[in-house]
């Protein structure tokens, strides 16, 4: 029930939520939460194990014998010997035990008899290979997705070898989002290990540009409402564009409270100012998409001209920035601050930007050559994504870093463009129609299925 209530509140209304001294930090921390679980007792969760595995640091470096100790749960409740291994990867996020009592993946395990475990990806949550430095630079070189695709592997072999009762029992896997694109790649590099996964909402095209996202965030709004809903939003933000061309945002800002330092002329602060706003959209989509009517009813109830409506909207979302006595900080550096290394790094923030720098890109862009369409007012060039690398990671993060991990990580697992029974015979793909990370996944063929609303 907890959850329900999370995303009630987060929808009804943002105020006490995302108005802070840093208005972007909230809405980019709810978009790396763990998949919402449904609603448990502590009953249920009481046979929910937190354990502790020693992983390697470097799996691929023999003279590298330092190790860490990776978080994981496991639920035997319901396991007969030689039963099922159903393994819920964890991606970006912190894992809890709800998971191991309700959802999809218990409920196959009480189906079948099945072991259950849910794996802490490396660098997030508590499961962190250099303690409370593992997020200086030098210490996330080791945070690639090869070394986690490692940890899993080590961590099945372990399971199988040291407890009897499932040396023959298949695993299956389960992952969404990221999470889903490694158990994908599990049955590519480790094949001998996996009888079967389920990728939920998986990328598979590593793309720095990937301007589909937003295109999709758009066309979700217009499909769970309306298009008068839609239709609202993208005139307010091309009068928001207009704010700042005749360069008259200032008063707006001043409303919001914000910090006197904030350059509209600027491009970084610019954009900074959009991606966030986006990223409140695409949070509302992404993760309570069930809740778009009720943004949407909110937003059309406000005022009866487009651009008021949506200028009345935006004193909600960041109403309690107006309250608080310090400004609020609408600039590129208040965006750079979240990844950096001195930053409240409970949230991972800073690991999977680093990720995203180096092996799949997939920034919320929407400046596009590559695209005719000018979802969320055209505002959020794949240049401001490069210099946040830059800026976070060091001279050595360039574009052209950014551009080869991401052709190295669709040379090494294909991209989308595969035939699926020679590469990822054993993997079912399902994406949500209202989803806009489908757009880089399998959406096509016998083992794919998108849920339409």
């Amino acid at each position: 029930m907890k959850w329900l209530n999370y995303a009630v509140q987060i929808i009804l209304w943002l105020p006490s939520f995302l108005a802070t001294y840093n208005p972007y930090k909230l809405s980019l921390e709810l978009l790396k939460l763990e998949p919402i679980s449904g609603s448990y007792t502590k009953n249920e969760v009481a046979s929910v194990e937190e354990l502790w595995l020693d992983q390697k640091v470097d799996h691929f470096d023999k003279h590298n014998n330092k190790t860490w100790k990776m978080r994981y749960f496991r639920n035997a409740k319901y396991h007969n010997p030689q039963g099922p291994i159903y393994i819920f990867v964890g991606g970006e996020w912190t894992i809890s035990p709800g998971l191991m009592s309700t959802g999809l993946t218990h409920d196959m395990a009480v189906e079948n008899s099945g072991m259950l475990f849910y794996t802490e990806h490396r660098y997030y949550g508590l499961s962190l290979p250099f303690g409370e430095e593992s997020f200086k630079l030098d210490n996330l070189k080791q945070l690639n997705l090869h070394q986690s695709l490692a940890d899993l592997a080590h961590f099945i072999r372990h399971q199988k070898s040291k407890n009897p009762k499932m040396k023959d029992s298949k695993v299956i896997l389960v992952g969404g989002s990221y999470s889903g694109s490694l158990v994908a790649w599990m049955t590519q590099l480790y094949p001998d290990l996996i009888s079967a996964s389920w990728a939920s909402s998986a990328p598979l095209l590593a793309k720095a540009d990937f301007y589909e996202y937003m295109e999709i965030v758009s066309d979700s709004i217009q499909l769970s409402y309306g298009h008068n809903c839609s239709l609202r939003i993208e005139k307010g933000l091309k009068f928001l564009v207009k704010l700042f061309d005749d360069n008259q945002i200032q008063e707006l800002l001043y409303k919001f409270n914000g910090c006197e330092d904030y350059n509209p002329m600027d491009t970084l602060d610019r954009a900074a100012f959009f991606n966030g706003l986006g990223n409140y959209f695409a949070l509302v989509v992404q993760s309570y998409g069930a809740y778009i009517p009720r943004l949407c009813e909110t937003l059309m109830s406000l005022d009866s001209n487009d651009e008021e409506a949506f200028l009345k909207f935006l004193e909600l979302l960041y109403s309690e920035g107006r309250r608080s006595s310090d400004c609020q900080d609408f600039g590129y550096s208040s965006m750079l601050q979240l990844f950096s290394e001195d930053a409240d790094q409970s949230s991972g923030t800073r690991a999977w930007f680093y990720q995203t720098c180096n092996e799949f890109g997939w920034y919320t862009t929407t400046k596009s050559k590559s695209s005719a369409n000018e979802a969320f007012a055209n505002q959020v060039p794949l240049s401001y994504f490069e210099k946040l690398c830059h800026d976070a990671f060091g001279t050595e993060q360039t574009a052209q870093k950014l551009a080869d991990g991401v052709e190295q990580t669709n040379r090494k697992f294909g991209g989308n463009g595969f035939n699926q029974s020679e590469r990822y015979a054993q993997v079912i793909f399902t994406h949500g129609q209202l989803d806009p990370w489908r757009a880089l996944g399998q959406q096509k063929g016998q083992q794919a299925i998108v849920l339409t609303v």
